[in-house]
């Protein structure tokens, strides 16, 4: 049985599974409905840019 289970397998929700094991956490369970990446974080148009100097 997990102790942790994360919802959605995107962007966030793996950085919150990685960082969880990273500070100790046991037993995570990362579910998403589909693929990884596959939901909103597949289909953002973002970009990184410098906005201040």
């Amino acid at each position: 049985m997990a102790r942790v289970v994360v919802a959605g397998a995107g962007a966030i929700g793996a950085s919150i599974a990685y960082r969880l094991v990273q500070r100790g956490a046991r037993d995570v369970v990362l579910a998403d409905v589909a693929e990884v990446a596959s939901g909103s974080t597949a289909k953002a148009m973002g970009g990184v840019r410098q906005q201040f100097s």
